[in-house]
Formats: C-alpha cells, sequence, structure tokens
C-alpha cells in the first residue's frame, strides 16, 4: 500500500527530499502538456495527475507529480512511483538523455517527447490503480537492494498493459474527439519509437536478431523487462494486428537464440 502524503511516518516529509532528490525549477512546456493529455486518457475512473506546484492536497484521487532532479552520477529514471508514495516523479534530464539515446543514429525518426512522457505517466497511472510502485530510492539514486525480480517485472508488465488499454479504448473510440486524437498521437510515437529501437537492432547491432545477442534482447536489469520487448508488445496490445505480432513473435524468436547458448555455426 501506498502512504498518503499528510499522514504519518515519512508523509511528513518532503517526499522529493526524504528521498535524497531535489526540487526542479527548470520550465518544460512539455511537462505539463503531458499531464493534461494523460488525464484526457484516464479519465473518468484513473487518478487525476497535477504538477505539484498546483496541487491542492489528497481528495482520494488528485496524485501531485514531481519535477525532480537527481545527484550527479546517481542512478535515474525518466518516470516513476516511487516506494511509499501516492505521487510520481518525473526526471527531465533522465527523460531527455533517455529520448536522445532512442532517436539518434541512422536510420532514426524524430520523437515527440510530449506523447512519450504521456504514455510513461499513463503506465504510472497503471501503478497508481494497481497500488504497486516502480522503485525504491537510497540518497537520491535507483535501490535495487531487496528486490522480487518476477514480482517487479510482472507489476511493470501490467503498468504497460494498463497504458495500451486506454490507448486501444480511445483510438478506437467515435466520434473521434479530442481525447481520441490525443490517443492516437500517442499509439503512433509509440510506433516510431520502436521503429527507432528497430533501426539500431538491425543498424547498429548488425547480426543480433541472428544470434539473440544478450545484450540487446535481454532484460538489462532486476526490475523492468527488455525496453525493445516492452515497446513492442505495447504496440500489438494497442494494434492487435498481424504486422505488429509478427514484430514481437521475431524478438521473442531472436531472444530465445539467446537463451539456448548454441552455436550459430558449427565447424565442419
Amino acid at each position: 500500500m501506498f502512504c498518503v502524503l499528510g499522514s504519518q511516518g515519512i508523509a511528513a516529509e518532503d517526499p522529493v527530499v526524504f528521498r535524497g532528490l531535489k526540487h526542479s525549477d527548470s520550465k518544460w512546456p512539455a511537462f505539463e502538456s503531458a499531464i493534461k493529455s494523460a488525464n484526457l486518457i484516464s479519465a473518468p475512473s484513473g487518478p487525476v495527475l497535477s504538477p505539484s506546484w498546483s496541487w491542492v492536497g489528497d481528495n482520494g484521487r488528485s496524485v501531485p507529480v514531481y519535477l525532480v532532479e537527481s545527484p550527479s552520477g546517481a542512478l535515474s529514471t525518466p518516470a516513476v512511483v516511487p516506494r511509499d508514495c501516492w505521487c510520481i516523479f518525473v526526471n527531465r534530464m533522465a527523460f531527455e538523455l533517455w529520448l536522445r539515446a532512442h532517436s539518434t543514429g541512422q536510420g532514426r525518426m524524430s520523437l515527440e517527447p510530449k506523447y512519450l512522457l504521456t504514455f510513461m505517466l499513463l503506465h504510472e497511472v497503471g501503478h497508481l490503480s494497481k497500488r504497486t510502485s516502480g522503485a525504491e530510492f537510497t540518497n537520491g539514486a535507483l535501490s535495487q537492494l531487496n528486490i522480487d525480480p518476477s514480482l517487479a517485472k510482472a507489476n511493470e508488465e501490467k503498468a504497460d498493459e494498463f497504458a495500451a488499454g486506454l490507448l486501444r479504448q480511445w483510438g478506437r473510440s467515435a466520434p473521434t474527439s479530442t481525447t481520441s486524437l490525443e490517443a492516437n498521437w500517442v499509439a503512433i510515437e509509440l510506433t516510431k519509437l520502436s521503429w527507432n529501437m528497430q533501426a539500431y537492432r538491425t543498424l547498429d547491432e548488425f547480426g543480433a536478431m541472428e544470434t539473440g545477442k544478450p545484450s540487446v534482447f535481454f532484460d538489462q536489469n532486476l526490475t523492468h523487462p527488455n525496453l525493445g520487448w516492452r515497446v513492442l508488445r505495447s504496440n500489438y496490445l494497442i494494434q492487435q494486428s498481424e504486422e505488429a505480432k509478427a514484430l514481437l513473435d521475431a524478438f521473442e524468436e531472436a531472444r530465445q537464440k539467446g537463451a539456448d547458448g548454441r552455436r550459430l555455426y558449427e565447424s565442419p
């Protein structure tokens, strides 16, 4: 369960400072735009997100979203529901580094920050709705101590399913509305992200698909499934098309090659 700010124990502390981070005073239009977009798509049943500076207190549904900064060199993540907090942290520097990593290089498409951040926020709303957290912080850095990897990864998959389900629901709704348009823009951006990640696998890591290269196809940490797999799976959950399923299957087949540990070629 989560501790509601304003109750007891750690709730009396500033949730950002308590975890060793600090509040960011940077002006970032994409931040507030993404919050508005996420609220449109998650309404009427989901928690209502609010920038922390305009949050007026808990009413059972209202959730503050804090724009935070990590200590120099600390492991961080673009967006997360921290353990024991009914809130979301967004780290602009971590997000921009992540965005640059997935939009730079041969064959890449430019990515729209607002809509990718919207998907991340919808994912975090999924955590809140299911009463799960995404991370623990120690002295401002992400911690993987005392983590049950199987449970943590299952929680991430459920949060992805929540976000993808909302996008599919609104994207297919009629007549066309502001909400359905926003949902489709987010879905399009996920497709572009998937394209860029495929470019990485086929161009930057030429041959990785044939060998199931572990650094490309395996999970990168204890808490989250492989990001490329998550994006392909989310796209399939949204589109539910044969093409999206084929891309997901191809990734899983390549990963299995790496897991099998068999040689690609045998010496004569």
